[in-house]
């Protein structure tokens, strides 16, 4: 089937915009990764949460926020969730910052939801293959650092943000 041509003022690469492309993948991505886990009772999301704790390489919610590609918001409202759902809790602070651990109905949702996750990996690492499974996983990351040196690039210059030919104000 033949596509419509874009109208003539848009930009003709306007389909392949890196974040509508990065965006509908991750959504594809999720979908499937819920569907495997729904019998655990997690979503990927909190199980990212929960992995998350698990690992406990943060120093800040929004430093593990950061390592899940979160906003700070969206993490609070799931460990919200989690805490209401009892697998999380408040362990104190180091300095300013608020740490949660899990607790053990979060250490057995999150080894329940393991095979779960194992399953939908696996599955896109067999659909994809070996060799592109594992060239998609340093794509992505190539991307991942791109784009956070652009933004660090812009919060540092912030006249950078001013669309081109835009009137200044």
């Amino acid at each position: 089937m033949a596509r419509t041509p874009l109208p003539a003022d848009l930009p003709q690469d306007l389909p392949l915009c890196f974040a509508r492309s990065a965006s509908m993948a991750a959504r594809a991505l999720v979908r499937v990764y819920n569907a495997h886990m729904r019998e655990s009772g997690l979503q990927m999301a909190q199980f990212s949460v929960l992995a998350g704790l698990r690992i406990d390489r943060y120093d800040s919610l929004s430093h593990l926020a950061d390592g899940l590609a979160l906003e700070r918001t969206t993490l609070l409202r799931n460990l919200d969730q989690l805490r209401r759902a009892g697998m999380v809790a408040p362990c104190g602070s180091e300095g300013r910052g608020k740490r949660y651990r899990l607790t053990p109905a979060g250490e057995a949702a999150l080894a329940k939801a393991m095979p779960f996750w194992r399953k939908a990996q696996d599955a896109f690492a067999a659909e994809l293959g070996p060799d592109a499974a594992l060239a998609y996983k340093r794509e992505l990351s190539t991307l991942r650092r791109a784009a956070e040196t652009l933004a660090a690039d812009l919060d540092a210059n912030p006249d950078a943000k001013a669309a081109p030919d835009a009137p200044s104000r």
